[in-house]
């Protein structure tokens, strides 16, 4: 600790004061007299008993700031001496013209006690003087640190380039000495040190800022991010919670810091971490600017990530023109081969049409064409729908899961399938279209493979919903191919079904797994599947 801090100081004051009372009051106790000599001996008393409280309150921090106290100090000196040798001045004159003192040791403590209060005083308006300058002279600093900052946010597009220039900006301002910027994510169990300025790279290395209970957590840097507002430590050696980091705090002389927030709309983005060497650095005008630099900081870092976002969003419209290309090549390609059926059977059936008994070959004939157009109908509803799927939802609203299974399952070409509901189905939030596609996939995958006899069964769980048949089921080996593009062990499947169904849990923020049926079918879950309030539905 410094031997010029408040604290000292104003002790040894207080001290002074203290003994300067007792001294005066022995006296007037010792030389008692009349009463008005104890009035006027009591004068000293009450100026000790001033001198003690301008101790008192300088220890508690309430005059002036470590800065000055020092010069407060001199000043009191000063005004002992100076008083004290008028005073002996003025007694040396008064024996010299031959007047006779009983004990002059009494009037020059007395003239001490009055230049010691003199002296305090003195320096306490000297103090506060320099101190409304350097304020002004801070604030001026402080204002023109916040400009060249907010400059940097603006004109920075890239997250890591704007937490640097920041950290180089207000290490530059004296009297910071370093700052550091670490990064949180919700979630986050620890903050990231990113960028930093005046401060060594092994020493920001070393540093541990948690987000729990533990006693990095507990900290100013914990405390900024939990409650999202600016956290002051005016003696980093005198705040408790701050001990997790007094080892590196005494090595690069750290006295006090500013833990800023960087937030915007209530989302913390990290912080910076500003440390000075020197107490009560940090006051209110300073953190409400601090704050505000935080403040924009978070929007610039918003703006930064909503960028990034639009540049994803264009990434996947790019894999959509990249799926309608290969929905171009597929309809170019798989499609000719039915075309080719379709059209050479046609030729027969027009060659056969006119000969005697040869009905039936005809019949069969266009049967074919039929079956083939047919699989032409699928392919090309099963690529149009892919190739529409994005990964992304333009509304979600509340949709009655039941009122959506059982019109997808109007689509279901058998008559002897079997449609079972396992409990209520309640209200979910999605794409009453999509889930619609989603459910006739899953159906017609199920019918494919489990034959047309089969039963569907769709149920609720505690975090979204099923649908599992009484078929072969998928063997474990391929359950992490089957919603590949293109799979398919049917021949008469198009190999797309089940990779609409994931594209479309995609976009609503699902995963879809597959597993086994309590009857050894298919099983698909599907979690993450937020519900709806029911009153409110609309299927």
């Amino acid at each position: 600790m410094r031997v010029t801090s408040n604290r000292f100081v104003g002790r040894l004051i207080t001290v002074i004061g203290v003994l300067l009372s007792l001294l005066h009051l022995v006296n007037v106790i010792r030389f008692e007299t009349t009463l008005a000599q104890v009035l006027i001996d009591g004068a000293p008393i009450a100026l000790s008993m001033v001198v003690t409280v301008v101790g008192a309150l300088l220890a508690r921090d309430r005059l002036v700031s470590n800065q000055f106290v020092g010069r407060m100090l001199a000043w009191a000196g000063a005004g002992v001496l100076a008083v004290s040798a008028l005073g002996a001045w003025l007694l040396g004159t008064v024996v010299v013209i031959g007047f006779s003192l009983v004990n002059p040791f009494v009037p020059m403590l007395n003239v001490a006690t009055f230049g010691a209060l003199v002296g305090l005083l003195v320096g306490v308006y000297d103090v506060r003087g320099l101190e409304r300058q350097q304020s002004i002279e801070r604030l001026n600093r402080i204002n023109d640190t916040i400009r060249i900052a907010t400059q940097e946010v603006v004109n920075k597009t890239d997250r890591a380039d704007l937490e640097q220039a920041v950290c180089n900006r207000l290490s530059e301002s004296e009297p910071y000495e370093g700052v550091w910027i670490g990064r949180y994510e919700d979630g986050m169990e620890r903050v990231r040190p990113v960028a930093w300025a005046g401060l060594d790279d092994e020493y920001v290395e070393s540093i541990t800022v948690t987000v729990d209970d533990s006693p990095t957590g507990g900290g100013a840097g914990g405390r900024a991010i939990e409650t999202g507002e600016i956290q002051c430590v005016p003696d980093v050696f005198a705040d408790p919670t701050m001990e997790p980091w007094w080892d590196l705090f005494e090595s690069r002389g750290v006295q006090s810091l500013a833990v800023v927030p960087i937030v915007h709309d209530e989302t913390v983005y990290g912080f910076f971490s500003i440390y000075a060497d020197r107490w009560n650095v940090f006051d209110e005008y300073e953190q409400e600017v601090l704050t505000e630099l935080g403040e924009t900081i978070g929007h610039a870092v918003a703006s930064i990530e909503a960028r990034r976002r639009l540049a994803d969003h264009e990434r996947e419209l790019a894999r959509q023109n990249e799926r309608l290309d290969a929905f171009a090549g597929v309809v170019s390609h798989d499609l000719r081969n039915p075309l080719n059926v379709a059209t050479g059977h046609l030729d027969l059936a027009r060659e056969q049409r006119g000969g005697d008994g040869d009905g039936d070959r005809v019949d069969e004939n266009l049967s074919r064409v039929a079956a083939a157009l047919d699989r032409m109908e699928d392919l090309i509803r099963d690529l149009l729908t892919l190739s529409r799927q994005g990964k992304t939802v333009d509304e979600s609203r509340p949709v009655s899961l039941q009122t959506a299974v059982d019109r997808a399952w109007s689509t279901i070409e058998s008559s002897e399938a079997r449609l079972h509901v396992d409990g209520d189905l309640g209200t979910i939030s999605c794409d009453r279209k999509r889930l619609r596609q989603l459910l006739e996939n899953l159906f017609r995958n199920s019918i494919e493979h489990a034959g047309p006899g089969a039963t569907v069964t769709v149920r609720r769980t505690d975090t979204g919903f099923v649908v599992e048949d009484d078929g072969p089921g998928v063997p474990p080996e391929e359950r992490q191919t089957v919603f590949e593009m293109g799979y398919t062990t049917n021949d008469d499947g198009t190999g797309f079904g089940l990779n609409i169904v994931r594209s479309i849990a995609d976009a609503h923020g699902w995963d879809v797994s597959v597993g086994e049926s309590a009857d050894g079918g298919a099983r698909f879950e599907f979690s993450g599947v937020e519900a709806a309030d029911s009153a409110a539905h609309a299927a």
